[in-house]
């Protein structure tokens, strides 16, 4: 028997399936393709998770795993500002005390001038609570004496009886020196020994008064002369104490400590100097000659002097030599002196004299 056979499709229906089977080959490949693109689109979200993690520890850091940063976090904070609070107080503390140690250092190496910083009001102060006439006005004639020339709008003779009375309630001693017209001249000692001369000179209406080392006589010299300021000498008497009492000399030099001591002394006989005998000054020195032992010259110039000079002095100037030492010339306003550093003969130190005159000029 002979198998049916399968009717033949039309045409018509072989034009439709064609386009069906394509299409329908067309939809397979989309939906095979359509996974592969969201695959694909993962892996950017993948990446862009390690952006937001790496974020994430810093706004997470106090309860994630990673609790070495957190805590390192958390104890710097509040613990740093402790830290910088305590460390600046214990070096304000340091360095407080540092300086005091440092202080006492530079002590040993110059006791010179820091032992007689605690003196000081012992010093200077030998004449410094001296009674003052009132009313009157200090640093008379512009001379840049300060309050050691007063000008008083009173008589001489009452300025000259306050002066008999007054220093000796504070331990003074007074003693009449020299009489003139219109001029009266007093020695006064105070309680360490030291003496100077108060000087009352009549200048109708007014009367000045001189307190000085040297004594002078007469009203037209003092308009004329010359005296160191007061910051000088209060900068030597701090460096260069003087004795506490008369029989205690302390900083003062003697002739035989000079090189060459005719240059400061009116040397009468080497004799006399062997004995101890203290001949007058040169004219022109303001005080007696102060002893620094220790330092040489040069030395105790630039560590102990010379930054206080500068802060003194318009002018501070190494001049020359005399006497077998370095001169300085001191200026300050219409003022000049001189200083006069002298090695010590046999022995390290110095000699301090202050010139009221250059001593090169004679």
């Amino acid at each position: 028997m002979m198998k049916p056979s399968l009717p033949a499709i039309p045409p018509s229906i072989q034009a439709l399936v064609r386009p069906m089977l394509f299409v329908a080959l067309g939809l397979h490949a989309l939906i095979l393709f359509v996974p592969l693109p969201k695959e694909q689109q993962k892996p950017p979200e993948n990446k862009e998770a390690p952006v937001k993690i790496t974020q994430l520890p810093t706004t997470k850091a106090n309860s994630q795993p990673k609790l070495p940063k957190a805590t390192l976090a958390k104890p710097n904070k509040p613990t740093l500002p402790k830290i910088n609070r305590v460390s600046p107080n214990s070096v304000v503390q340091k360095s407080a005390t540092q300086p005091r140690s440092d202080e006492v250092k530079t002590a040993d190496r110059t006791p010179a001038k820091s032992q007689p910083l605690n003196k000081t009001p012992a010093i200077a102060t030998s004449f410094a609570d001296f009674p003052q006439y009132q009313p009157s006005t200090p640093d008379c004639f512009e001379k840049g004496l300060g309050e050691n020339c007063r000008v008083a709008t009173a008589a001489l003779t009452t300025v000259e009886s306050f002066y008999q009375s007054a220093p000796k309630a504070k331990g003074f001693t007074v003693t009449p020196a020299e009489n003139g017209a219109g001029t009266k001249i007093f020695s006064v000692t105070a309680k360490s020994g030291e003496t100077r001369y108060l000087s009352l000179f009549s200048d109708e209406p007014t009367t000045v008064i001189l307190l000085s080392s040297e004594k002078i006589t007469d009203l037209a010299s003092l308009k004329g002369s010359v005296s160191p300021p007061a910051d000088y000498v209060e900068l030597l008497a701090t460096v260069l104490p003087e004795g506490d009492r008369s029989d205690n000399p302390a900083n003062n030099a003697n002739p035989e400590q000079f090189g060459q001591p005719q240059m400061f002394y009116n040397v009468v006989d080497e004799a006399e100097l062997q004995k101890g005998t203290i001949p007058e000054l040169r004219p022109g020195i303001d005080t007696s000659p102060k002893l620094a032992l220790g330092q040489a010259p040069a030395t105790f110039y630039s560590a102990t002097l010379e930054p206080e000079l500068k802060g003194i002095f318009d002018e501070a100037a190494k001049q020359g030599q005399y006497g077998g030492g370095d001169l300085y010339r001191l200026k300050k306003g219409s003022t000049t002196i001189y200083l006069n550093l002298i090695p010590v003969k046999g022995q390290e130190g110095t000699i301090v004299v202050t010139w009221l005159k250059d001593p090169t000029k004679g």
